[in-house]
């Protein structure tokens, strides 16, 4: 195969041709949110994409896979299942490490972030 670097556009980056929002994973919470897809690996482990959500919350138990988020705008609320409560704003990123449980809640205002999600397997 021919590989080609993947660019990062500033237009999706900054909210722009993100699609339609709509439920996100309403089994696991009330976000409404909207995304690009920039790049999944070959066998589907590796993948990165810009994620935007208006506010709400949404339950992770057992995460299955590995996430470094990168808020690019807004904030991100982020509660284990202990209780530790951490707040991500613009220029700050974490990760999530497979297992993890907790709650990530949007306040208001929204929240955009650069995803990036090891899935060992699992996409999605």
């Amino acid at each position: 195969t021919d590989a080609q670097i993947i660019r990062l556009d500033r237009e999706r980056l900054a909210g722009n041709n993100l699609g339609e929002f709509a439920p996100y994973e309403p089994d696991r919470g009330d976000l409404v949110a909207r995304g690009y897809e920039y790049f999944y690996s070959q066998d589907g482990n590796f993948g990165i994409g810009v994620w935007e959500s208006k506010p709400g919350k949404m339950t992770y138990v057992d995460l299955e896979y590995d996430e470094l988020m990168l808020v690019l705008d807004g904030s991100l609320i982020m509660t284990d299942k202990y209780g530790k409560t951490e707040v991500f704003g613009v220029g700050e990123g974490l990760v999530l490490p497979k297992g993890w449980s907790g709650t990530l809640a949007v306040p208001e205002g929204g929240v955009r972030k650069i995803w990036v999600s090891y899935m060992g397997g699992k996409k999605g």
